[in-house]
């Protein structure tokens, strides 16, 4: 049971993400004003208006995300044995009142340019720390482990998922501060520094990262079907990262289009989780 509420409890931190991700792309966030936990001054809102409907949504989701990482933090660090692994209880629920207040401040600011950033950085540090928690928890039960020690996978998983956090945060930077916005000469609203030679430089950097990626995480699969390791899931990780890497250029070819840089993101949020899940089974053998 305790192993079903941690995985549970990822995979409401990966939707949460995901809608999160939709009130961006649908520039939803000052749908409901400054208000919380009501929207416009009221419960009821609105929501045949889709931006106030995508907006609230992700504030009652993400209200209920937090009674749920709450929860599973406090029964992890009882059902942890090892003092090594129950900071990872800890480390779940720092971050989820980091996470609190950044979301907070987004809402009472007016979501500022570029604050979105933070929020969006806070909440993939947030996502892999529940996946560590239910990894500790599954790994301490014999269910993952396959052998003592760690596998040569050990080093190859934490630089993949480095590299994958990296190249997101690069890009994180790219949109949220709307760097992204001049690369086409129509747009003359408001961006945190406004410079085209920055703007093209970001691109071609998260661009060459996503691509690298991709070659780089392609020979690890070769790895994997040489030792019969993670087979399965470094296929779906290059899969995603084909489809993150496609909607990619999609999204610039099609001057940002919301649609193409939601899938943009939301392949993104999964490569992430893949790529987190190896590394925490690596890291976190018992």
């Amino acid at each position: 049971m305790k192993n079903k509420f941690s995985l549970f409890t990822v995979l409401m931190t990966i939707v949460a993400l995901i809608i999160g991700n939709l009130v961006v792309a649908t520039n939803s966030g000052d749908a409901c004003g400054s208000d919380w936990p009501k929207c416009n001054g009221t419960f009821f809102p609105n929501i045949t208006n889709g931006q106030i409907l995508v907006e609230y949504s992700h504030r009652i989701f993400t209200t209920l995300l937090g009674f749920v990482i709450l929860l599973n933090a406090i029964f992890a660090w009882f059902q942890l044995r090892k003092k090594k692994t129950k900071w990872l209880a800890v480390l779940s629920f720092f971050l989820l009142g980091l996470q609190s207040i950044v979301g907070g401040l987004n809402v009472l600011l007016g979501t500022p340019v570029g604050f979105t950033f933070f929020d969006v950085t806070v909440s993939l540090l947030l996502l892999i720390s529940v996946i560590d928690l239910h990894y500790a928890l599954v790994n301490q039960d014999g269910v993952a482990a396959i052998k003592q020690g760690k596998s040569s996978f050990f080093k190859s998983a934490n630089f993949i998922l480095l590299f994958i956090m990296l190249e997101t945060l690069i890009g994180a930077i790219f949109k949220h501060p709307r760097f992204s916005k001049l690369l086409y000469g129509n747009y003359t609203g408001e961006v945190l520094i406004n410079s085209r030679v920055l703007a093209q430089f970001l691109y071609f950097v998260h661009g060459f990262l996503g691509l690298a990626l991709v070659l780089t995480t392609a020979y690890l699969m070769f790895l994997a079907f040489k030792t019969n390791q993670y087979r399965f899931r470094l296929s779906l990780l290059v899969a995603a990262l084909v489809i993150t890497t496609f909607f990619g250029f999609l999204t610039n070819a099609l001057q940002l289009s919301p649609a193409a840089s939601s899938f943009h993101m939301i392949f993104t949020i999964i490569s992430i989780s893949i790529a987190a899940s190896i590394s925490a089974r690596e890291r976190l053998r018992v």
